[in-house]
């Protein structure tokens, strides 16, 4: 209801929030990740992902996010409270601006030893 009320208010004066164009990756490993197109709703900025699987795997993530979310490490908890995931989110504010680094010829290793990794830490 508050965004409504504040899109409302915005646009009554003639003031119109230019909306956000990011990378979007759902998940990547180290700095290979398959990037996509995404558009942010009012109130989003385009982030950056960064954060740790099991202690062991990095772990990368783009796309939008509400302000509120931005420098706020959040993690998933899987299987009675075992934390198998923690990320921050680090926004910025201008289109694409939350670039990826590509390096492809790296990337079938990446994903390899990632690969690998995740298979051993379930054998476990």
């Amino acid at each position: 209801l508050n965004r409504l009320l504040y899109k409302l208010l915005m646009e009554s004066v003639g003031f119109e929030e230019e909306l956000l164009v990011c990378f979007r990756c759902d998940l990547g490993f180290w700095d290979a990740c398959y990037t996509t197109q995404t558009n942010c709703s009012v109130g989003e900025r385009c982030y950056m992902g960064r954060g740790k699987a099991a202690d062991v795997l990095d772990v990368k993530t783009l796309g939008c996010v509400k302000v509120e979310e931005c420098n706020v490490e959040t993690t998933v908890e899987l299987f009675s409270n075992k934390t198998i995931f923690s990320m921050t989110k680090h926004c910025c504010d201008t289109p694409f601006c939350n670039m990826a680094h590509r390096h492809p010829i790296y990337t079938f290793i990446y994903l390899t030893v990632a690969f690998l990794t995740t298979w051993h830490l379930n054998q476990a």
